[in-house]
């Protein structure tokens, strides 16, 4: 008997039957078994037991046309989105509510001014921020949901809590690390509800140097949740309390101190989708504002903070390691930079260290950002991705507590207790080292949490960039619907291999040109990856290179969009088969 698995898959039909087709990768269709359909029909998303021949539908998610149950196929293809295990329930359901819960020895700061600062449409709220003057400086206060006190290390819920890692968001849907009543309700510092923290008190001097820091178990009562855009509409009017603009001023002297010592900063846009009654009906990229940057930086001091103090004290804990760039990696982009007629300073002859590579890529970064600004127009959309493929990537680390991007000796994760697993191990490091009834997790521990959590981090970010390139082909379906397939698209160049191009256009869409569209011509890809390269003419297309596109060829579930030079002889644009096919 074949082995099954699990896939989630679309039906479609099948002679005089019906087949499952896996729904996100490629695969041919098995027949299902007639008496396992129940409601389910041609054009339905479902998990599918797979096994030899034939498939037996497990449950049904809903039509495969439907964005919100696309997301939640997505979900259930990465192994997530399923309910909490009983146990769980269980455990959670017999939690107090916190209403009027206290500890021996918390400090009770539920008249101090603090305020929650999240994304709009955010469910849980982490951390709390106040902000004072004192001796001559500033003192930051970072308030984040004690979690660790009702998520007893070891517990059922904390199993699964180290099993799921980080919660993962999709467009419209997130699958948390924790269950609803802990993470949108019972640890969340929502407005006007008394609620317990871990607080860190940092008081900064006049130049933003750290003078004094101190940890402890508190009770607040946010005052009020503000949105991103609430934040930036104070700071730039005349409305915003002296405490709010407080907080903006120090936050505003520790980037500056971040720049001084050398940190990378890459300004990036990230697509937030928009879905309605089933559709994908906008798109808006959200570029980094003052009121991200000072969350940010009130983060980032209170992570810093943590990691010196656990490192002072010799305590196992889990640090958020990121090394610097390779000089293969650094040397290889200034070449690329190079050819692409990007000015940079010029590299040493001799060997490069750490150091010299490090701010080798933050001075390439520059002149991108230089570049983007010039006469390229929007280059930078081409030319960022080669400065982030220099880096290496950030992970969790035992023994490794430096962070390249940030210059920072010692960094850790600790603001975010509600949605990653690390962060919740740190809290018990920390409250371990104060004398608190919290037990510490042992160097075995934090060696299986530091090697767990990023292999599930890695896993819910590629979900994440899969979910947004499903809605975006969605949304670009229904744009040209309405719009007409006709439509030319102003497009960049971002990417190159031998088969085509990668193109960016529109606010937030991508494709891929295949080289065989390209005419007169057979192109290759240039050694240095920075574009194609004619065979007979010589010609080169580069990236950040403008080019005006249409769209041939959509698949919505696989996110896949096929562009061809608006120049071609036209031919009409299609979705593959059924797939996505709004009915």
């Amino acid at each position: 008997m074949s082995a099954q698995r699990a896939l989630v898959c679309e039906l479609v039909g099948a002679g005089r039957g019906m087949g499952a087709r896996p729904a996100f990768e490629a695969g041919r269709s098995v027949a299902v078994l007639r008496r396992s359909l129940g409601r389910a029909q041609i054009g339905d998303l479902v998990v599918a037991h797979v096994g030899g021949r034939s498939a037996r539908v497990a449950r049904r998610i809903g039509r495969a046309d439907d964005a919100d149950a696309v997301m939640e196929a997505l979900l259930a293809d990465g192994g997530r989105g399923g309910p909490f295990p009983a146990e769980v329930d269980a455990e959670v359901a017999a939690l107090a509510d916190e209403e009027g819960a206290g500890d021996h020895g918390r400090q009770d700061q539920r008249d101090q001014p603090v305020v929650t600062i999240d994304p709009e449409g955010a469910k849980d709220h982490d951390d709390a921020l106040a902000a004072a003057d004192a001796d001559g400086g500033t003192v930051l206060f970072v308030h984040i949901a004690d979690v660790a006190r009702v998520v007893p290390a070891g517990g059922p819920t904390d199993v699964e809590a180290a099993r799921r890692g980080t919660s993962a968001y999709v467009p419209g849907r997130v699958d948390p690390m924790l269950p609803h009543r802990l993470s949108s309700d019972l640890c969340s510092l929502v407005p006007g509800q008394d609620r317990n923290v871990v607080t860190t008190e940092i008081l900064f001097d006049a130049g933003g140097e750290v003078r004094r820091q101190r940890f402890y178990r508190s009770r607040i009562r946010s005052g009020g949740r503000l949105t991103y855009p609430q934040v930036d509409a104070r700071l730039e009017g005349d409305g915003a309390h002296h405490d709010l603009r407080r907080l903006a001023a120090l936050a505003e002297r520790l980037r500056s101190r971040r720049g001084s010592r050398g940190a990378l900063q890459i300004q990036s846009a990230e697509a937030e989708f928009t879905l309605a009654d089933g559709r994908v009906v906008d798109v808006e990229m959200s570029a980094e504002t003052p009121a991200h940057a000072l969350v940010e930086e009130c983060m980032i001091a209170a992570n810093e903070a943590v990691a010196r103090h656990l490192l002072d004290r010799g305590s196992p804990a889990v640090f958020r390691h990121h090394e610097d760039p390779a000089e293969s990696a650094t040397r290889r982009l200034y070449e690329q930079l190079e050819d692409l007629d990007v000015p940079t300073p010029p590299l040493p002859d001799g060997p490069m260290g750490p150091t010299a590579c490090r701010e080798a890529v933050r001075a390439a970064a520059l002149s991108v950002a230089v570049a983007e600004r010039g006469a390229r127009g929007a280059a930078g959309r081409g030319l960022r991705p080669l400065v982030l493929r220099s880096l290496r990537r950030a992970h969790y680390a035992t023994d490794r507590p430096y962070h390249s991007g940030l210059v920072s000796p010692a960094y850790l994760h600790f603001t975010s207790p509600i949605r990653r697993y690390p962060d919740l191990v740190v809290h018990r490091a920390l409250l371990a080292s104060l004398g608190a009834d919290e037990p510490g997790p042992g160097p075995a521990e934090t060696a299986e949490v530091a090697w767990s959590a990023t292999q599930r981090e890695r896993e819910a970010e590629a979900l994440e960039r899969r979910a947004d390139d499903v809605c975006a082909a969605f949304l670009l379906s229904d744009r040209l619907t309405s719009g007409g397939h006709d439509t030319v698209f102003a497009g960049q160049v971002t990417g190159a291999i031998d088969a085509g191009l990668f193109c960016a256009f529109g606010e937030a869409f991508e494709g891929f040109l295949p080289s065989r569209r390209l005419p007169d011509d057979h192109y290759r890809q240039h050694q240095l990856d920075t574009g194609l390269v004619g065979s007979r003419t010589g010609r080169r297309i580069r990236l950040g290179d403008a080019i005006d596109v249409r769209v041939v060829r959509i698949e919505p579930l696989r996110g896949r969009v096929e562009l061809e030079p608006a120049d071609a002889p036209r031919r009409p644009a299609r979705r593959a088969g059924s797939r996505g096919g709004r009915r």
